[in-house]
């Protein structure tokens, strides 16, 4: 899904809301908070440094990367709802793997055939351990978050 696609679904779901609410107490979220809500599903395009800040600053709090709808906007009957889940991620750098072995006894075994497996990262999981690679080929931790709009992802999961 292109930003433009997940910018309408973010707005359209902001506006069936009522739009972002003007913070009234102390524990409302900013304005540049509530516009990580439309701006992280597109991976922080042009003109959302300030909403990419505020995500960061959030996360150096040691709070959640995204704060409560809630705080954002004003739900009413019967609209839609917007929620997001995070957690912690393993990353993986491309690398080779052999995935036929041909058997020479005794002398050992010799690969066939060599897989190009591409770089990724793995939800749910933590790997880093003192900072050296794991036994499975992942090489450093970090996190992800994914914004959803009624229950379906808004956008690709982004990985920090």
């Amino acid at each position: 899904m292109e930003f433009k696609q997940i910018f309408t679904a973010s707005a359209f779901a902001l506006a069936a809301f009522g739009g972002l609410a003007a913070p009234s107490t102390a524990s409302a979220a900013s304005q540049d908070e509530c516009a990580i809500w439309i701006c992280l599903p597109g991976g922080f395009p042009s003109g959302c440094g300030a909403a990419h800040s505020a995500m960061i600053d959030r996360i150096k709090d040691r709070k959640p990367p995204l704060p409560a709808f809630s705080s954002c906007a004003v739900k009413e009957e019967g609209h839609s709802e917007m929620t997001y889940k995070h957690g912690m991620a393993a990353y993986y750098p491309t690398r080779r793997v052999c995935t036929d072995y041909y058997d020479q006894g005794e002398g050992g075994d010799w690969c066939n055939r060599w897989e190009t497996i591409p770089a990724h990262w793995v939800k749910n999981k933590w790997c880093s351990r003192g900072g050296e690679a794991d036994y499975d080929g992942c090489t450093k931790s970090g996190r992800f978050v994914e914004v959803y709009i009624d229950g379906k992802q808004a956008g690709s999961t982004y990985y920090w």
